[in-house]
């Protein structure tokens, strides 16, 4: 570990790269961090199906109201701030770093000692919450070293990190629940988490453990943009909080519990946008530094994304009927109403999403982001809330789909002002393969008695259903996705990890 306190430019901050290295990072960071992403999901599939069968559907929904808490205090901590230093082009010092680390602990601790301070008033569920709330501090170790690996692409390091504090998190829970601790025991598995991930970072990042230092000087620079960034992921954590306090009010605390297993079978395609977004992010950011009209490489992410994306979300679909009560349980097949909706709804918006998102952000548009998601928020509520106490959990896949259409719709009118982009184009084909091929799917799982057997079947009919569809209507589309990752991976597979650029 390492613990120097020079407050020159941190070696692995590097400026603007050469434009091949970038290509090269980029394209290397899409394999790793797509990798990871499935290592997380299959990591995650297990650990929840295991937990699921020890568990009801009531105490999941106790756990998902504590992490709301969790979310909201991740919001606040971080205010924007180190996305204010991934964005511009000089590299953060060390002083910065011990700045906004001080910062954010003081506002965790104080979190964390609010939520102490009123947990008897609210019971079991009051000391849930204050226990996972209580390992924020914690995770504010890890910033410092995401930064500045982030900023420059080094993702190999990020993804050792994420995969390795999510292991730890799903054999603390299982263990523990297993022992008899309940939901107790997939609690405390975030301090666990946390404390592992603490770790990690303080060997891989260049920057070691920094040491904290409180410097309004240093972090005032970074608020004005980071507010405006963080002001999205406050409203999209208000979105999806108020959105559980709904579904409990209106439905039930099991309504919730199911609605919280299907979001987690969604883990999987957003996981693989999310990754996408972080190496688009930190990209366009040197691409817009360096003054380059990304349109045609906006455009052609929309496409790649939309058939990449269409893959694993057209399986996930087409074999939910069976899938889900074959796996977890039949209580929990209700829960396989919400996919088939909520998946149609992030293949439309979630392409979109991640190409136009890092590019406005980059060019310092972060009110054009926050425009698209509070309609999105708007048209989730309208649709999704009234219809909880008719329709149950799946009146919140037709609000998610809703509400991706007016988001895609949004973020594309924003990112046309500043460059000239055609964004339908490269998705008619994903999105009308996919509606085809999920719906083939959904069938074949119904028809074989909707069991596991069945619903593998119908996510295998689908995923060849929807290639047959594209290798029809778009080959070189379909041609040039596959390149794309064919070449990801071969990059990733020569640098390996000593050359991963930190």
């Amino acid at each position: 570990m390492r613990t120097d306190e020079s407050s020159t430019a941190i070696p692995a901050g590097e400026g603007l790269l050469a434009r091949d290295e970038l290509k090269r990072r980029a394209s290397d960071g899409v394999f790793i961090v797509g990798s990871r992403g499935v290592a997380m999901l299959v990591v995650g599939f297990v650990g929840n199906a295991v937990v699921a069968r020890l568990l009801t559907p009531h105490a999941f929904g106790l756990v998902a109201i504590g992490m709301s808490f969790v979310l909201f205090t991740n919001v606040i901590a971080d205010g924007g701030l180190a996305a204010g230093l991934i964005r511009r082009a000089s590299p953060p010092t060390r002083d910065e770093l011990a700045a906004l680390t001080a910062l954010q602990l003081c506002i965790t601790v104080g979190f964390a000692v609010v939520a102490v301070s009123v947990a008897p008033l609210f019971g079991e569920i009051g000391w849930l919450t204050a226990l996972m709330v209580a390992s924020m501090p914690l995770a504010v170790l890890q910033f410092p070293g995401r930064i500045v690996l982030e900023r420059s692409l080094s993702y190999r390091p990020l993804a050792t990190l994420e995969v390795s504090q999510l292991l730890v998190y799903h054999a603390w829970a299982i263990t523990f629940v297993a022992l008899g601790f309940g939901v107790w025991g997939l609690a405390s598995a975030t301090i666990a988490m946390r404390l592992a991930a603490g770790f990690v970072i303080a060997r891989l990042s260049p920057v070691g453990l920094v040491r904290p230092r409180f410097s309004w000087g240093k972090v005032k620079p970074l608020v004005g943009f980071g507010l405006r960034f963080q002001a999205t992921g406050a409203t999209l954590l208000v979105r999806d909080q108020g959105l559980n306090a709904s579904v409990a009010a209106l439905g039930s605390l099991s309504v919730l519990g199911l609605w919280s297993l299907a979001r987690r079978l969604m883990e999987l395609p957003f996981l693989l946008f999310e990754s996408l977004f972080r190496v688009s992010f930190p990209t366009m950011s040197q691409l817009v530094a360096a003054k380059e009209d990304p349109a045609r490489l906006i455009e052609r992410a929309v496409g790649m994304a939309a058939v990449g994306g269409g893959i694993v979300l057209v399986a996930l679909a087409g074999s939910a009927p069976g899938l889900v009560p074959g796996i977890f349980g039949e209580q929990w097949r209700e829960a396989s109403s919400v996919l088939p909706w909520a998946c149609l709804g992030l293949a439309i918006g979630g392409p979109v999403s991640v190409a136009t998102q890092g590019y406005l952000y980059a060019v310092g548009d972060a009110a054009g982001v926050l425009r698209a998601v509070l309609l999105q928020t708007a048209v989730l509520f309208a649709v999704a809330v009234p219809l909880v106490p008719v329709l149950g959990v799946s009146a919140i896949g037709l609000g998610l789909l809703a509400s991706s259409v007016v988001e895609a719709v949004a973020l594309g009118r924003a990112t046309s002002r500043w460059t000239h982009v055609r964004l339908v184009r490269p998705l008619l084909a994903p999105v009308g393969a996919g509606i085809a091929a999920g719906g083939l799917g959904w069938l074949v799982a119904n028809v074989g008695h909707a069991d596991l057997l069945s619903g593998l079947a119908g996510g295998t009919c689908s995923m060849l259903a929807f290639l047959a569809i594209m290798a029809v209507a778009r080959r070189s589309l379909v041609d040039e996705t596959l390149r794309f990752a064919v070449r990801s991976m071969r990059l990733a597979v020569s640098r390996g990890s000593a050359s991963d650029g930190v």
